[in-house]
């Protein structure tokens, strides 16, 4: 009898000593945890030279080592001022964002202020989870000011696109709820960050996702001497090996597995050492599947395009090749700046824009296109370089678009133009932005634009000075131009 009491009384004390860690653990992600404020204006893109009224939303984020907060880019999108606090604190610290990764949808925020990490715990950053690992998710969705707390198992790991910037790139799925207010909130396994609340699905209940620790690692090395270089660009057309006659082609033994090189982007790393019709077998002593997927050592299926954008400068990238029927070993150091060539881009939030006699022009960046809903069904060709998101082309560094023509008795003739690419204007071809200013100080009595279509619009030089200055004022312009 007495030692079945001490038992049961020994089991209680183990039940209080378990809740008491709970709690306690509790207590100390709450101290890592932030509550996002942001008001934010964004540029209206279809008038650049104005903004759109101010907006307020928040998110979460965590604080990670060397007093940093780690959120999602998109929490602090267009944040003209950001405030944070602490898990039940109640007082708000200024904050700045110091690093965006669009790519990967995750942001530094810097807090000038040393006391706000007064009390705070870092977050120590874990390995990527297992398939069936219990988590919590930590953040301030809304309809309600406390910290939320919500646990759920890892249900999947695989390459989706992130929503943010449409970056196809690791993430994992957990059958936790991911709210508005919840992106940027630390996804917690065994008291260490298992990875950061991005986005949910509206087609499914109980269906959210995280960015992954090997992303956030990539992120974080990346921006260790003060810039962001981006992901390694690849930027390469490949086909898959599924198909039992395109393999007897390109004489494929049975045994091997791999993906065709069909085309290879000027901005690519891999430009001076892939040839068309090479097959990548292997990447870093890993196999090639038929349809690019590669298992990792972590024992969870990526893609090698991520292999490689994952890589660090100065690293080495070691592709095994079948080159023109022999297998091959190449050893690539990984030296890059960031794409010049990217189209669709969201780190500079800022839209250029030149007006001359009326015409607006610009260059089409994501937020153009989110903007401007109906340029796709009228322009295959925007919608290719869109979709296609790069220029395959070294003489042409970005599309300057007329986007607009703002009414006047000058311009009559021109009112409905919308979304012409713009080949060249007085016979000197548009690479960039700076071409087409370049090309309007030209001593000249008209000004001959002519777009991909070869329309030409002509521009009477004569009082242009006077009638720039007469549209700008009527439309409530205070400047001709930013680039």
């Amino acid at each position: 009898m007495f030692m079945k009491n001490m038992i049961v009384k020994y089991c209680a004390a183990l039940i209080v000593v378990l809740l008491c860690g709970t709690s306690i653990f509790a207590q100390d992600i709450e101290r890592s945890v932030v509550k996002i404020f942001v008001t934010s204006q964004e540029y209206d893109f279809s008038q650049p030279w104005q903004k759109s009224k101010q907006s307020k939303s928040n998110g979460s984020g965590c604080i990670i080592d060397s007093n940093k907060i780690l959120t999602c880019a998109h929490v602090v999108e267009y944040g003209e001022f950001i405030e944070v606090r602490k898990g039940k604190d109640s007082r708000k610290y200024t904050a700045r964002v110091a690093f965006v990764a669009p790519e990967y949808d995750l942001a530094i925020l810097e807090v000038d202020d040393e006391k706000f990490f007064s009390k705070s715990n870092i977050l120590p950053i874990a390995d990527i989870p297992r398939v069936g690992d219990r988590v919590t998710a930590y953040g301030f969705p809304t309809g309600g000011n406390d910290l939320s707390i919500t646990s759920g198992i890892v249900s999947r790991i695989e390459n989706i696109d992130y929503s943010y910037n449409n970056f196809n790139n690791l993430a994992i799925q957990i059958d936790a709820a991911i709210n508005p207010g919840n992106s940027g909130g630390p996804v917690i396994k065994d008291s260490a960050l298992a990875g950061i609340a991005f986005q949910g699905r509206s087609s499914g209940q109980s269906i959210g996702y995280m960015i992954p620790t090997n992303v956030i690692r990539t992120f974080l090395a990346d921006i260790e001497d003060g810039v962001y270089d981006g992901p390694v660009p690849v930027l390469m057309k490949w086909q898959a090996m599924e198909n039992t006659t395109l393999r007897e082609c390109y004489a494929i033994d049975d045994t091997l597995t791999g993906v065709l090189v069909n085309e290879i982007h000027f901005c690519s790393l891999l430009r001076s050492y892939l040839l068309a019709d090479d097959i990548i077998l292997g990447i870093d002593g890993m196999e090639v599947q038929n349809d690019g997927s590669v298992i990792t050592s972590g024992d969870f299926k990526s893609t090698f395009e991520n292999i490689i954008q994952s890589k660090r400068m100065e690293d080495t990238l070691a592709l095994r090749l079948l080159r023109s029927g022999l297998d091959t070993l190449i050893e690539i150091p990984v030296e890059y700046s960031r794409a010049p060539a990217l189209l669709v881009e969201k780190v500079a939030l800022r839209p250029k824009y030149y007006i001359e006699d009326g015409f607006v022009f610009t260059t089409p960046s994501y937020y153009y296109f989110q903007h401007e809903s109906y340029w796709q069904y009228y322009n295959p060709l925007l919608s290719y370089y869109y979709y296609g998101r790069i220029l395959n082309n070294e003489k042409k560094e970005e599309v300057v678009l007329i986007s607009s023509v703002l009414p006047d008795k000058s311009n009559i003739g021109y009112h409905d133009l919308s979304n012409r690419i713009v080949r060249s204007v007085n016979g000197l071809p548009i690479r960039n932005f700076s071409d087409l200013i370049a090309a309007f100080k030209m001593d000249t009595d008209v000004h001959v634009i002519e777009d991909i279509d070869r329309n030409k619009y002509m521009i009477s030089t004569s009082n242009l000075e006077q009638t720039n200055k007469e549209i700008m004022q009527k439309y409530g312009i205070p400047s001709q131009m930013r680039n």
